[in-house]
């Protein structure tokens, strides 16, 4: 089952002066992900242990409505900044309560990404002691967010007085309930949030000047992975592009069956290493034969005719059009080995999309793209077939360039599958680091 986001309380305390509001919604407050307490800590004053915190939840309110859009909507993305740290970290609006290093953000659409970390915080009287996670959790969007709204409720419940703050939240959150059931008004609340903008600030750029003539899904793509100053650029040149996708080779799903539902206890790329395996049970294709599988399952897009730019905007690598049981490809891509990459994980979005969508794959952190690398990945280099190349040495650089150069496919995709494989590599650097993490 998916991991919970829960905020329990032990009722309310009354030792806060409650001048603005804040005394009103102090409480003792455990906070959890799955079986793990993000609370739990340690007082460096008394050295006693314990499973909450006292604070007030009027700030922790605050800052959600405040970040609501980017918090829930904005994904990590490759150029991780200062700035996008402090949008997803709750901790950066608690006034100064002692309080877990936790940041949320979004992980697509259905899933929020959940991370924390346990560290020395010379100004703080507590201890976290919740070690980070091995890979940030994911959770199910619609229950992380009743339970944010749930949060929020309970201190507009709790504070009936009418101060400016509590004013000013009230009239916040209802913003947002409002822009929850107007269609339009969601999808650019939805837009901007991608984006890191708050929708409701009047200096804020209109979204709309970009966003006309390309398709609401394509659009959102692009948001996930581009930084706002790329972003008019990008959209002015897919906006070229997209009338012209009828012209590029069109791939053939009829017998595609269904792809393996991303199951979010998992990692993202599991889903699509999976579905790379069901393709090739259900097609005929040969592990042992990758060159050959997926040149039958590219066709025309393996080869130029179906590059649109060598080079295009940062983070985009294709565009897709899904028809009835087929889509059409357009690659980014400056090599063979990076066009067949490129072309296989646009394969997997048009897959998974739905019959007559336009969208992009990019090099965004969210779980369909992940998936759709993975996805390429297991296509190009089946990990049994690594498995069966491998002496009880493993491979060294010179081995993984022969394979690369037999599989026409990225140096960095064969290192990767070797590691996933549990295959020794010798005196190879890894084209990966650690993960990325939001704190």
């Amino acid at each position: 089952m998916t991991d919970l986001l829960t905020f329990q309380r032990d009722g309310w305390l009354n030792y806060l002066p409650d001048d603005d509001g804040e005394g009103v919604t102090a409480t003792r407050l455990r906070i959890g992900v799955g079986e793990t307490l993000i609370t739990r800590n340690i007082s460096r004053r008394a050295g006693g242990e314990s499973e909450a915190i006292n604070v007030s939840l009027l700030p922790l309110a605050e800052f959600l409505t405040n970040a609501w859009w980017p918090l829930l909507y904005e994904p990590l993305k490759p150029s991780f900044t200062r700035a996008f740290q402090v949008r997803h970290r709750l901790d950066s609006g608690m006034r100064g309560y002692s309080f877990p290093a936790v940041a949320l953000c979004s992980g697509g659409e259905k899933s929020i990404v959940v991370d924390w970390a346990a560290f020395a915080n010379p100004y703080s009287t507590l201890s976290f002691l919740a070690p980070s996670p091995a890979e940030p959790v994911q959770l199910d969007r619609e229950q992380a967010e009743v339970a944010l709204m749930d949060l929020i409720e309970s201190v507009l419940e709790r504070s009936s007085g009418a101060t400016p703050r509590v004013q000013s939240l009230r009239e916040a959150w209802g913003r947002i309930q409002t822009s929850m059931v107007e269609r339009d008004e969601l999808g650019y609340c939805m837009a901007a949030g991608r984006l890191g903008l708050d929708p409701y600030d009047p200096d804020a750029p209109d979204l709309t000047q970009w966003a006309v003539g390309l398709s609401d899904r394509l659009f959102d793509d692009l948001s996930d992975a581009v930084e706002l100053e790329e972003l008019g650029a990008a959209a002015s040149w897919l906006r070229d592009l997209e009338p012209k996708l009828p012209q590029f080779p069109e791939i053939e799903l009829h017998g595609f069956g269904a792809p393996i539902e991303d199951d979010l206890d998992y990692p993202a790329w599991t889903a699509g290493e999976a579905s790379a395996i069901a393709l090739r049970a259900v097609s005929g294709f040969r592990n042992e034969h990758p060159k050959k599988a997926v040149e039958e399952l590219l066709g025309a897009a393996a080869f130029p005719r179906g590059v649109a730019a060598e080079v295009g905007p940062n983070s985009l690598t294709a565009v897709i059009r899904r028809l009835d049981n087929s889509a059409r490809i357009a690659t980014i891509a400056r090599s063979a080995r990076q066009r067949r990459f490129r072309a296989c994980a646009a394969t997997y979005i048009a897959w998974t999309s739905a019959t007559g969508e336009d969208r992009a794959t990019t090099d965004a952190i969210t779980r369909r793209q992940q998936a759709g690398r993975a996805f390429a990945a297991e296509m190009l280099a089946p990990k049994e077939e690594l498995l069966g190349r491998a002496s009880r040495y493993g491979f060294d650089s010179d081995d993984l360039e022969e394979i690369a150069s037999d599989f026409v496919c990225p140096y960095s995709t064969i290192a990767w599958q070797a590691h996933r494989a549990g295959i020794a590599l010798r005196g190879v650097d890894l084209p990966f680091g650690d993960r990325m993490r939001i704190i």
